[in-house]
């Protein structure tokens, strides 16, 4: 269904699976769940070939070799389970009845569909190419799964949108995504899907309206919003999210040009959609266009967005660096979230109070954390109970260095140790520190800054620390960091911020 060197993400083809019928679960077992499975055993087979693979050592992207590709297109033509419209190559004759449709036309602005396609038999329709192009998506009336993947020279003009408003009368869909660099014009209400599960158009460009009304949508599991989503009408127009009591993935894309008071609205409405929710396991607050560096873009500091109630299953908060929200006061709140497995935000600082919070996760299992201010005292991750299902953790300071002590076994699991400092005070201020704080007196005395005692399963650490050249060569010749012996050899970066490259040592 996608067309050849496509990197094809592990939870897009497991709900479309799902979307289609094509598994079957026992009693009690998750379809996506089995699925995922599936997915897995392909990559042991190397059928599919891995891109990106997580902390947890698991594949989330992959793509298909070009001679697997080329049989499976074979296959899929040899039993007509695919039928694909591609317009760099010629169009063989094609059965009438078609269960799966893909149109590959790429930048192609003059491509049709052969006339004898029934488009009322497309269970499932994957178009990749330009908006002009694309047929009329009313007209497959009982597709399921739904892949638009649209490219356009439009410019943003709303005039100019493309119309899919035909969305509406699709009453069939399970599955739908749409990837587009053109403004799009979805239908004014979609409270007539009562069977999809899937609705991503995260990667959509700013003024896609979601109309609010799919809250009321039964079995809505994984919901993906574009930028400047108004969350203050959906908090107005319904007492709580708990209209969707199956939602499982809640993804928002957000940017730091946004106006601070509106996002804190919006922070504050999300707190109250998601309030109280049973099946949540994920929220994740995406920059638009994580790709793209904002500079100094400024930030809107959120207090108390946390619901009284906070979703209870809640498995995974992510919020982006550049996704222009930095938290205050905000962790000792998530004391509640006892199955909250990963977490990644940025910190307005980070208290021992915090520390204490976060070690008391027991199933945290990944921690990243941006620090805007870096502590003034020595925050110590002991050996008392805590960490334990610990296996990645990141901590990045936005302004200085900070005073780190990371004692025996205390993350007895921890496999990959990643500390990051973006700014090193320069010599002036590093003298000025000298006499007013403790820590810096201790670095002047020869002792380091940071110290990491021995952890039994450790596979990788590194420091990486960034500054002007002078200041990195007085960090390179002291040493900021000291390392049992017993633990990997730390990677230090040493990067100059007057260059664009990095020096090691």
């Amino acid at each position: 269904m996608y067309p050849e060197g496509s990197i094809i993400f592990k939870y897009d083809l497991v709900r479309q699976w799902v979307a289609e019928g094509f598994l079957a679960a026992s009693e009690g077992q998750n379809m996506e769940q089995v699925a995922g499975m599936y997915f897995d055993e392909l990559v042991d087979r190397r059928f599919i070939q891995p891109v990106s693979i997580n902390f947890y050592n698991e594949v989330v992207s992959c793509t298909v070799h070009d001679v697997v590709h080329d049989l499976i297109a074979h296959k899929s033509v040899e039993e007509n389970f695919v039928v694909v419209v591609d317009h760099n190559q010629k169009i063989l004759a094609l059965s009438h009845k078609v269960r799966r449709l893909s149109l590959q036309l790429g930048d192609a602005k003059y491509a049709k569909i052969p006339a004898n396609i029934r488009k009322s038999q497309v269970r499932s329709l994957g178009y990749f190419g330009v908006s002009e192009c694309m047929p009329c998506i009313g007209e497959f009336k009982l597709v399921r799964v739904l892949n638009l993947q649209l490219s356009g020279h439009h410019n943003g003009d709303q005039d100019l949108a493309i119309d899919l408003t035909g969305i509406s009368e699709l009453f069939l869909l399970i599955y739908l995504k749409i990837v587009c660099d053109v403004c799009i014009k979805l239908p004014g209400c979609m409270r007539g899907l009562q069977c999809l599960e899937t609705l991503d158009v995260m990667d959509t460009p700013k003024g896609t309206h979601v109309p609010w009304d799919i809250i009321y949508l039964p079995y809505l599991l994984h919901l993906s919003l574009p930028l400047n989503t108004n969350l203050l009408d959906w908090a107005v127009s319904t007492d709580s999210l708990g209209m969707m009591n199956h939602l499982v993935d809640l993804y928002i894309s957000t940017s730091p040009s946004s106006d601070h008071d509106h996002v804190k609205r919006s922070m504050a409405a999300l707190g109250t959609l998601i309030g109280g929710h049973g099946s949540l396991n994920t929220v994740k607050l995406v920059a638009h266009g994580s790709s793209v560096r904002y500079g100094d873009a400024s930030e809107a500091t959120i207090n108390y967005w946390l619901p009284v109630a906070p979703p209870h299953n809640l498995q995974r908060f992510e919020c982006y660096r550049h996704s222009g929200i930095i938290f205050d006061d905000i962790l000792w709140r998530m004391r509640q979230l006892g199955n909250l497995c990963i977490l990644k935000i940025k910190v307005m600082e980070l208290p021992v109070e915090d520390v204490d919070t976060l070690r008391g996760l027991p199933a945290l299992a990944a921690l990243s954390l941006y620090v805007e201010t870096s502590p003034d005292i020595k925050i110590i991750f002991g050996s008392a109970a805590g960490f334990t299902a610990l296996k990645y953790l990141k901590l990045r300071f936005m302004s200085g260095i900070a005073w780190l002590r990371f004692e025996a076994d205390a993350m007895p699991n921890l496999l990959k140790l990643r500390l990051v400092f973006d700014a090193i005070p320069q010599l002036d201020q590093r003298l000025e520190l000298y006499s007013k704080s403790d820590q810096w007196k201790q670095y002047r005395h020869g002792t380091a800054l940071i110290s990491i005692e021995h952890m039994p399963h450790l596979r990788e650490v590194s420091a990486k620390f960034e500054g002007a050249s002078a200041d990195l060569k007085y960090v390179s010749r002291i040493g900021v960091v000291i390392n049992h012996a017993s633990n990997p050899i730390i990677d230090v970066q040493l990067v100059d911020s007057g260059s664009h490259g990095d020096k090691r040592y």
